[in-house]
């Protein structure tokens, strides 16, 4: 790599990237919480200890339209072996998309294998890891559920590529073939695009004119995996019909997919009225892209192996976009700028950039500083937005955590409950089996076996006294037993605020408990700049209303009494 310290365009390419990436992985530590959210109380948590009570059928289920087999195999790796904190799923989203990178990668070296320096590939990775790495799909790279996101955009361009090495001629092995039924089986196990993955295949080895046997053999394999995926499919009851969709609403459909693949330059224009034109017109220019490349790369397979994988691989996110909107048109065109669609989409636009790149390179080096412009320009506005990635998520993390404290004392706060998931039945029966069997973070601090403590005796604490305030107390709709305490409480002493707080009666037992960490800026402007997540709520019995309570701090060591009112 001696060319690195000569070449500065190398340099700053790799330090954009790294600094994309960075703010990235930055945003996503920030807005940690280990509390399971949404969809991940049935799908990971549930589906976890459904696993461990011996019901294998959940690993096929459908969620939604999809079965996501494979993500379900992280979900139970993170729950067996790494304790359900979902830092094994994060880190999981970011080796796929470093993956995708370094399957580009390879593309790449061989569309470039012939030229005089690898300057030209290294600085086009560069670029597109950063473009990858945007924080505009912070839904699916900060949330340790959306793995499978990923997945079904890397496989098929797995299986893709392989397929145009097992159609070369000179590289024609077995191997590529096997790897390449195999990633597009695999692809089925994703989400519900992934389906289409085989079939493209199918078409893709009867244009590159492979062997009849490779094509009988990918056309049987599509046949069968898509009926073991839809030997019995419930349709969702909230979800269009793909069929209905098409005939009743193709214009709206068509534009439905044209803001779709175009949200990254929705994002980047800035949202609104000037961004849904700016996607509507990046998709229209992917399309004519696509087509100028599509007619001489049919004509002439045998020499544009790459290209068709590439061109293929856009017609898969065009279908999954297609498939996508068809389904949830009845939601309005304008879902489909939805962030968590901004992943395929990015890939789309990678996909078309790779498709280009020999000519790109060629029209940049006769075109050096308009394209240093231009590339400059594109750059300076992809790090302007991943800047949102280092805005703190405090008040995210500790509703979070507050809604994770009322599952786990059993206290049926549905405002508090409903920002991690909907309050139902299902979730509280869900969260009463995970808390008796200390099952994920259940069994962490500062959770772990709360409820069993509520009215019980505890042990007298010497500790240093804390500053605090008590400012509010409020009733519960929901919730006959409990109030709601909201207040703050630091130690000056230890110049920190105790993270979770046990509420001590006046007969000494344990009425209830408060966790810290909401943003106080008139607490930090007051007191210190450390009591700024000194902000606290938490839950007290109902029945320990006019009485003094203690406020005891149990990772620090310092208590304040507060007389309770007994009116609210």
């Amino acid at each position: 790599m001696h060319w690195l310290s000569h070449n500065p365009l190398v340099s700053i390419a790799m330090l954009f990237a790294l600094s994309m990436l960075g703010m990235a992985a930055v945003g996503t530590v920030i807005g940690f919480s280990p509390v399971p959210y949404w969809d991940m109380w049935g799908a990971t948590l549930g589906f976890y200890m459904a696993v461990a009570d011996g019901n294998h059928a959940v690993w096929w289920a459908q969620h939604n339209e999809h079965r996501i087999v494979l993500s379900r195999l992280l979900f139970w790796l993170d729950y067996a072996f790494f304790g359900g904190r979902s830092v094994f799923l994060l880190t999981a989203n970011f080796v796929i998309v470093l993956t995708a990178v370094a399957t580009f990668f390879v593309i790449a070296r061989q569309y470039l294998h012939n030229r005089e320096s690898d300057a030209p590939l290294y600085v086009a990775t560069a670029f597109l890891s950063a473009w990858l790495f945007q924080w505009m799909q912070e839904e699916n790279l900060a949330w340790a559920f959306q793995s499978q996101f990923f997945l079904a955009q890397l496989l098929p361009l797995i299986a893709l590529y392989l397929l145009s090495r097992a159609a070369n001629l000179s590289t024609s092995g077995i191997w590529h073939f096997a790897g390449a039924c195999g990633a597009g089986a695999l692809a089925m196990g994703t989400m519900a695009n992934g389906i289409i993955t085989l079939p493209l295949m199918t078409l893709y080895a009867f244009i590159t004119r492979m062997s009849a046997k490779r094509i009988l053999a990918l056309a049987a394999l599509s046949v069968v995996l898509l009926t073991a995926y839809f030997l019995d499919y419930q349709r969702p009851g909230d979800h269009g019909s793909v069929i209905t969709t098409l005939v009743t609403q193709p214009v709206e459909l068509a534009h439905y997919v044209l803001l779709y693949l175009g949200t990254p330059f929705y994002v980047l224009a800035g949202e609104g009225e000037t961004g849904l034109w700016a996607a509507r017109i990046s998709t229209v220019v992917m399309t004519i892209l696509t087509l100028r490349a599509l007619w001489p790369a049919v004509r002439a397979p045998r020499d544009n192996l790459i290209r068709l994988a590439l061109i293929f691989y856009i017609v898969y996110l065009t279908g999954t976009a297609l498939g996508t909107g068809s389904g949830r048109l009845i939601f309005g065109i304008n879902q489909a700028v939805t962030y968590r669609y901004t992943t395929p989409a990015l890939m789309a636009w990678a996909a078309l950039l790779w498709l280009y790149l020999p000519p790109l390179i060629n029209r940049m080096k006769n075109n050096r500083i308009l394209s240093l412009i231009i590339a400059a320009a594109l750059a300076s506005v992809m790090l302007w937005h991943q800047t949102a990635a280092l805005t703190p998520q405090h008040q995210r993390i500790f509703d979070r955590a507050v809604a994770m404290l009322a599952l786990e004392m059993d206290v049926r706060d549905e405002p508090q409950i409903n920002t991690i998931y909907v309050m139902d039945e299902g979730l509280i029966n869900t969260v009463e089996v995970a808390s008796a069997y200390d099952v994920g973070i259940f069994a962490d601090y500062p959770w772990h076996n709360l409820r069993e403590q509520i009215g019980r005796r505890t042990a007298v604490r010497t500790g240093s006294q804390c500053v605090g305030h008590l400012d509010q107390v409020s009733a519960i709709a929901t919730e006959p037993r409990f109030v709601r305490i909201d207040g703050w409480l630091f130690s000056a002493s230890h110049n920190q605020a105790p993270h979770l707080i046990r509420l001590v009666s006046a007969t000494g037992t344990t009425a209830g408990f408060a966790l810290t960490g909401q943003p106080r800026p008139d607490v930090r402007d007051a007191v210190t700049k450390e009591a700024y997540l000194a902000g606290l709520r938490g839950y007290l019995a109902i029945d320990s209303l006019g009485e003094p309570i203690e406020f005891a701090g149990l990772d620090v060591d310092c208590s304040l009494i507060i007389d309770v009112p007994a009116q609210i």
